[in-house]
């Protein structure tokens, strides 16, 4: 007898929960889906906890907001959870803000309902009616909200092109979202935001829409994101992660955020920038740097430039010291250009960073690449990030893997590998397949953050994954901490196989995970970003005669658990690539 909920209901419920963000009770709103109980009960078969990947609180407020602006129909308890999403990503973007007025929220059928007495008043207002802000009111805001050098960056907004490079943290995101809602209402110009992964995608969305229901009581609703302006006009906002193909028809002006993040840099540059063709339109890439071998660093020096348009001037260059492009300027390539390193966003004023305990928490070089807006030389990266960003695939296009299953990838072989949490790390398991034949893939399947659990919650997470999947391999760092929860797994899997670290083993394991990257064996989904900053942050380090590795610390990264955790699981394969001879212990697990 077949289930009255197919494959395909489950796949579709699963995706709302795991990449979506929906409750169950959400879920079970929506048509053709059961109740939220047995949903629930899906998800406890399926491990989905385990799939939903781990967001800052930005991000996490920002897919709140996104999910419940969407919902054609919202109760009482959505608009409580609406407001109090909408002042939290508020006041993580502005420490300072102003009280603001009694909230109303308009639901789609146009009524007015009070946040603070639940009454629904009878007064019709037009869908994302931002026909009543005035220029005067969106200067007041700025002049509340904005800090010194954001508001440099909107004094010097009207140039065709600007190229921002910045440190982390300090309110670009924010600022860009602003600056494209101002615009939009007082000048009826499209906006398109294009994103280096999903997730940043929609905080840009989030913005826009806490701005407008925080300052001005308006709710506004859809994707791409129509705004009703006076006199019957309207304008767009279309929010994109690099898959910009699907916006390609749209034109307006165009955001491009950590491009140096972005991979396939030049196709996506070129795609996008034809929706900006127009001479009116503008485009701004922003992004804090990664390193020197990316296809946006020639953009950002002007080498591009030299190579296509300056030809008969081997001389040409531009500077682009931060001597030059402290206060911004426009380049002889026609790009406006800006270089803010962390001292000077501190002492224009902006208040919400302290440098003396950002340089007791970082080495020189890691404070200089994530606050001085210092490239990392491939010379000194372990890993060659041209090289990992061809390793991006879609997860989507797997066919022999699907998440919805209590055994997502059936039979076949996979290796795990663990790194466990030091001070201020993360503890990050990785489960990749295991390649069967020559020349086949190690692919990401699913990463899990351990990080604030004791060393037998972290065994027991690791004991559920060898009942999901056909585990060949459990790769372990004993070298400090990890030594106790290995002991733990052994329990389980005797096999699994304590990694101590030292100059040696640490080669032989960046060499395995080189060649496997050089050769693309390697893959893991368009929106996992983080794979790529975590190898980059690994260097090579001279230690009396030998080579190791030492690793950047950052909150995104932590200390490159989750590349470390990728190789301790391709330790299982040779060298050379030729796992015949461990063979004997790859088999279907019982």
């Amino acid at each position: 007898m077949q289930p009255k909920y197919g494959p395909e209901v489950r796949k579709q419920a699963q995706d709302l929960y795991v990449v979506q963000g929906y409750t169950f009770d959400e879920i079970a709103e929506l048509p053709n889906m059961p109740s939220a109980r047995s949903i629930r009960r899906w998800a406890d078969d399926g491990k989905w906890a385990d799939m939903c990947p781990s967001y800052n609180a930005e991000m996490a407020f920002s897919r709140r907001i996104n999910i419940l602006t969407d919902k054609p129909e919202k109760n009482e308890a959505d608009y409580i959870e609406l407001e109090f999403c909408t002042r939290q990503l508020c006041a993580l973007n502005k420490s300072k803000l102003a009280p603001a007025p009694k909230q109303r929220a308009a639901n789609d059928d146009g009524n007015t309902v009070s946040q603070t007495t639940g009454n629904t008043k009878k007064k019709k207002n037009k869908k994302n009616d931002c026909s009543g802000i005035t220029v005067e009111m969106l200067d007041e805001l700025k002049e509340k909200l904005l800090y010194p050098h954001q508001l440099h960056w909107f004094e010097n907004q009207d140039y065709r092109n600007r190229f921002i490079l910045k440190p982390r943290q300090i309110g670009a995101t924010f600022y860009f979202a602003f600056e494209a809602f101002y615009d939009a209402v007082v000048n009826g110009r499209n906006k398109i935001f294009i994103s280096a992964s999903r997730d940043q995608a929609e905080v840009f969305k989030a913005n826009i829409i806490a701005l407008a229901r925080e300052h001005f009581n308006i709710e506004l609703t859809g994707s791409p994101m129509v705004l009703n302006l006076k006199g019957g006009k309207t304008v767009k906002l279309i929010f994109k992660s690099t898959n910009a193909r699907t916006a390609a028809s749209e034109s307006g002006d165009l955001y491009i955020d950590e491009v140096f993040w972005i991979p396939k840099y030049k196709t996506l540059r070129a795609l996008a920038g034809a929706m900006a063709t127009h001479k009116h339109l503008r485009i701004t890439y922003f992004s804090t740097p990664s390193v020197t071998s990316h296809e946006a660093y020639d953009h950002w020096n002007g080498k591009w430039f030299r190579k296509t348009k300056a030809c008969n001037d081997p001389e040409f260059a531009i500077d682009c010291s931060h001597k030059a492009l402290k206060e911004g300027r426009l380049c002889e390539d026609g790009i406006w250009r800006q270089m803010l390193n962390v001292h000077d966003v501190v002492n224009s004023g902006f208040d919400r960073i302290d440098i003396k305990v950002l340089e007791n928490e970082y080495s020189q070089d890691e404070f200089d690449n994530l606050f001085m807006c210092k490239f990392i030389d491939d010379a000194h990266s372990a890993f060659n990030l041209k090289q990992i960003m061809a390793c991006v695939g879609e997860s989507t296009k797997w066919d022999d893997f699907d998440e919805e299953f209590e055994r997502p990838f059936a039979l076949k072989p996979v290796v795990i590998g663990f790194d466990p949490a030091r001070f201020g790390d993360k503890a990050c398991v990785a489960v990749l397949s295991l390649p069967m034949k020559p020349g086949e893939k190690f692919r990401l399947l699913e990463t899990l953050d351990l990080s604030g659990n004791d060393f037998e919650a972290m065994a027991r997470e690791i004991e559920e994954l060898t009942h999901k999947y056909n585990v060949q391999h459990i790769g372990v760092d004993t070298t400090g901490m990890g030594y106790g929860v290995w002991e733990l797994i052994t329990a389980f899997f005797p096999n699994a196989e304590p990694i101590h670290y030292n100059p040696i083993i640490k080669n032989q394991m960046v060499i395995k995970a080189l060649n496997v990257i050089k050769n693309r064996r390697f893959e893991f989904d368009k929106d996992a970003v983080n794979i790529a900053s975590s190898f980059i942050n690994i260097r090579r380090k001279v230690v009396g005669d030998q080579i190791t590795y030492a690793t950047n610390r950052t909150e995104t990264t932590g200390h490159a658990d989750i590349a470390w955790a990728i190789m301790h699981a391709m330790k299982f394969e040779p060298l050379d690539g030729n796992t015949m001879g461990r063979q004997t212990s790859v088999g279907i697990a019982a």
